[in-house]
């Protein structure tokens, strides 16, 4: 290891007090150290959400044309949601840096957030089911009849669907973070999607592009799907909006109760120190090299 490595050397070791790193190099260090995870994840998403039953569905009914292999998606209804929260779960331990075994996170936040989740989930499968078939029909009149009416119906259709569509970058965190009535995570939500809307143009950016790639290649497409994107929108979704979710709503509650959010870096008051931490202050040490003896010439 010595070839990568003088230990006879020491670095200025990492400072307790460092600044602050950037969310967007944060991010990548986050995203490089959970990579191999996040291809796990998203299988586990893929498998109990039920995806896999509808991918299989379409893939059977392109072969033989029948129609009647949907209803392998049926479980889907079910699934999706409590899925989708206790992937959530796995991607808000991430972003937080807390050790957790997935298998048993995944169990635990699917198991507790079920309800919740299972009437979010058959929401979203009812709502985009219902866009996706306005849209059609709208911009199908369109065609016939070119009016501004016509083209509004459509705009604001797709507005509808695009403000739902980031109102769920947050609740289904929410879900998993917070003990609030179904109503009231809703309305969060809602008020979140403006307040943080920087990172929710980011994030929607984001995911229009990973869905636009699925269907360009389509039906090639298919077969990442079980490993990826959905980890990885998940972490980004993750990883921008709970900080949103923190600042407005976790973090004023503790406030209200003379509290500090728990989730929070730990502080240590200056007065209560007895040691102090130099570490990143201290100088480096290199060894110099040894002086060359002067040796007897052998005659």
């Amino acid at each position: 290891m010595a070839l990568f490595y003088n230990y006879n050397n020491s670095g200025k070791g990492i400072a307790k007090n460092a600044p602050k790193k950037k969310p967007f190099f944060k991010f990548w260090e986050q995203f490089a150290s959970k990579f191999w995870k996040l291809f796990t994840v998203n299988i586990m998403y893929f498998t109990f959400s039920g995806l896999i039953l509808v991918l299989a569905a379409f893939m059977l009914m392109g072969e033989t044309g029948n129609g009647y292999f949907l209803l392998l998606g049926i479980p889907t209804v079910v699934l999706f949601g409590p899925a989708t929260a206790a992937t959530m779960q796995l991607m808000r331990k991430f972003t937080l840096e807390k050790p957790i075994f997935l298998f048993d996170e995944f169990k635990k936040a699917f198991k507790n957030n079920f309800r919740q989740a299972l009437a979010v989930g058959i929401f979203d499968i009812l709502f985009f089911t219902v866009f996706i078939y306005g849209v059609n029909y709208y911009i199908q009149a369109l065609e016939l009849d070119p009016s501004a009416g016509n083209f509004a119906f459509v705009l604001i259709t797709v507005a509808i669907a695009v403000y739902v569509f980031m109102a769920h970058f947050y609740i289904y965190l929410e879900i998993v973070s917070l003990t609030l009535p179904l109503g009231k995570i809703i309305k969060n939500s809602l008020l979140l999607t403006v307040m943080g809307i920087k990172v929710n143009i980011i994030n929607f950016i984001v995911s229009g592009i990973f869905i636009a790639l699925i269907i360009m290649f389509f039906p090639y497409s298919t077969l990442v799907l079980p490993f990826l994107p959905f980890s990885w929108m998940m972490f980004l979704y993750a990883f921008n909006c709970y900080p949103v979710i923190q600042k407005y709503i976790v973090n004023p509650y503790y406030e209200s109760r003379g509290m500090r959010n728990p989730e929070l870096p730990e502080e240590t008051e200056e007065e209560e120190r007895i040691f102090t931490d130099r570490g990143g202050s201290e100088p480096e040490i290199r060894k110099k090299n040894q002086a060359k003896g002067i040796g007897k010439i052998i005659k």
